[in-house]
């Protein structure tokens, strides 16, 4: 089956990037990822749309993509940046749940590369700083949004990356980096407005998603569903003590 994909890169100062045509884009900044002339999304759920990723582990060649064709584990990347794997999974995991607090979409890792939808590597080819290419199923359909088949990940092993802001704009924060390269992989594009998380300037201003990220990933996946409440017992509701305390004392006929 042919794969048709895009890819994406985040720069400290210029705009390096393809765009799958004019693209509508909000007032309030997002913009949705458009490829062959429609939008693109993670389909096929109906509750919640459910992703998986994970960390490749082997060298992993991906001939179709324009970028992340050759990606690999990224314990070189972390060894020169002095970050621990540890340290690293749970950045990225905080990446992912930034989105899945906004919208009705869930992540989950799997340890098999071969099952996951989004895979998160270090580029064997190293160019730039970060991208994600994305590739959607061929199928007949005529649905205004296609349906993902599968999204890369790929940081740049020779650059210099850290875990928070410091103010040096040389090196790239993890998660933040990673959460605007989810973004890509979930369907979102730059957006033509600063101030949002999806914008392709890295800057230090802001660790969360902004107005228009929210925006345009709700638009995608809807709004996340309340947690459903708690129930209430007697331990926790003075009057529901009271009773059940008065129900035990209450001699029986």
């Amino acid at each position: 089956m042919r794969k048709t994909a895009w890819a994406f890169l985040i720069s400290t100062a210029v705009l390096v990037t393809a765009f799958a045509g004019a693209n509508a884009q909000s007032p309030i900044g997002f913009r949705l990822l458009k490829l062959d002339g429609r939008s693109v999304a993670w389909t096929g759920e109906i509750l919640a749309t459910k992703v998986t990723y994970a960390f490749v582990n082997a060298p992993t060649e991906t001939p179709d993509a324009m970028n992340c064709g050759s990606i690999g584990p990224v314990d070189g990347l972390l060894g020169k940046s002095r970050i621990a794997p540890d340290v690293f999974r749970k950045e990225v995991r905080a990446a992912f749940d930034l989105w899945e607090a906004a919208a009705n979409i869930t992540f989950t890792e799997v340890e098999d590369p071969a099952r996951a939808g989004i895979l998160i590597g270090a580029q064997l080819h190293p160019v730039g700083r970060a991208f994600a290419n994305v590739a959607y199923k061929h199928i007949a359909d005529t649905r205004d949004v296609r349906s993902i088949e599968r999204s890369l990940i790929c940081l740049n092993p020779e650059q210099r990356w850290k875990i928070g802001f410091d103010g040096n704009l040389t090196a790239y924060d993890i998660r933040y980096t990673v959460a605007h390269e989810i973004g890509h992989a979930i369907g979102l594009d730059h957006p033509g407005t600063g101030g949002q998380l999806m914008h392709y300037r890295y800057e230090e201003r802001f660790r969360t998603l902004q107005r228009g990220d929210i925006e345009g990933v709700t638009k995608l996946y809807g709004v996340k569903p309340p947690a459903p409440a708690a129930p209430v017992s007697a331990s926790s509701d003075p009057i529901l003590a009271k009773a059940a305390a008065a129900a035990r004392t209450e001699p029986t006929r």
